[in-house]
């Protein structure tokens, strides 16, 4: 399973094709039941604040989210999920290791093209007490 993740991470980094990466996730991964029954439900809302406004640029329109979930698999240094807005459907995969992440965006009724965008963050934490 490292290598399946491992291709598709390297399919994130070095591809302009961003539909080839989200088609060997869920070719690869995306129907494994091992891989999918492994993930722990986190915590999204400090990924809020990045990844609706980048689904609204996408969509070059504002969107109401109405739900959001993440797996984190920790042996793999990765999160994925879904983003539920109205009207549309979000896929996203982070690499926590690279600091790399892809978001595919979609009407729900899946008539209009599937937009991508890829992006790049940086893993930080936050401090245990207020800072003065």
């Amino acid at each position: 399973m490292r290598a399946l993740v491992s291709n598709v991470k390297d399919k994130l980094v070095h591809t302009d094709d961003f539909g080839h990466v989200m088609d060997a996730f869920f070719e690869q991964l995306g129907t494994n039941l091992d891989f999918l029954t492994k993930g722990v439900r986190i915590d999204e809302r400090p990924l809020l604040g990045a990844l609706v406004p980048m689904a609204e640029q996408m969509a070059r329109r504002p969107l109401r989210l109405k739900e959001m979930k993440l797996l984190w698999l920790r042996e793999h240094r990765l999160a994925h999920g879904m983003l539920y807005f109205a009207g549309w459907l979000g896929v996203v995969l982070l690499f926590e290791d690279i600091g790399m992440g892809i978001l595919a965006l979609s009407e729900s009724d899946l008539q209009g093209p599937t937009l991508y965008g890829r992006f790049k963050f940086m893993t930080t934490e936050r401090p245990a007490r207020p800072l003065n």
